[in-house]
C-alpha cells in the first residue's frame, strides 16, 4: 500500500512555509497565503498567520480553520515544526489516518516539505510521494 499525504486536504494539518524573507532570518510576522502541492498534484490555498515566539521560533495559525499549528524552530539551516495530525493523509484505500508529520523548510523560506516522522500507518510501501509547500505574504 502506499499513503498519500495530502498536507491540508483534511484541512488539520498544513504548516510548511516557503516565505520572501532574509536568508539567515527569522521570518517575520504576518498574513500569508500558503499553497500546497501534494505527490497527485492536489493543489490547495490557506489563509495563515505567522507569529514570533522567540528567537529561531516561529508560530503558525491556520486562519481557515482556527487552528494552531504549533511552533516551527531553527534547526541548523532549516525551520522544524513536528506535529501529530489526526486524518493528516489516505491510504490508497481510501482510509484517513494519524499521522506523525514532520515540516522542514530554508530560513529563507524556500524547499518547503511535508514527510512522514514515524511508521506508516498503511503499512508496506512508504508515501506515495512528498507534498511541498509555499507561504508568501498576503
Amino acid at each position: 500500500m502506499k499513503l498519500l499525504l495530502p498536507g491540508v486536504s483534511s484541512g488539520l494539518a498544513v504548516v510548511g512555509l516557503i516565505l520572501a524573507a532574509p536568508a539567515s532570518a527569522d521570518l517575520a510576522p504576518g498574513f500569508y497565503q500558503y499553497r500546497s502541492v501534494g505527490a497527485t498534484g492536489l493543489t490547495e490555498d490557506i489563509s495563515m498567520r505567522v507569529d514570533s515566539c522567540g528567537p529561531g521560533c516561529i508560530t503558525l495559525f491556520n486562519l481557515e480553520n482556527n487552528t494552531n499549528q504549533g511552533q516551527a524552530r531553527i534547526q541548523g539551516t532549516q525551520y522544524v515544526l513536528d506535529q501529530w495530525v489526526p486524518r493528516g493523509a489516505f491510504c490508497p484505500d481510501g482510509r484517513a489516518v494519524d499521522v506523525a508529520a514532520r515540516y522542514t523548510f530554508d530560513l529563507d523560506g524556500t524547499n518547503g516539505l511535508y514527510t512522514l516522522n514515524g511508521p506508516n500507518p498503511c503499512g508496506n510501501s512508504g508515501p506515495a510521494g512528498s507534498t511541498t509547500f509555499t507561504l508568501v505574504p498576503a
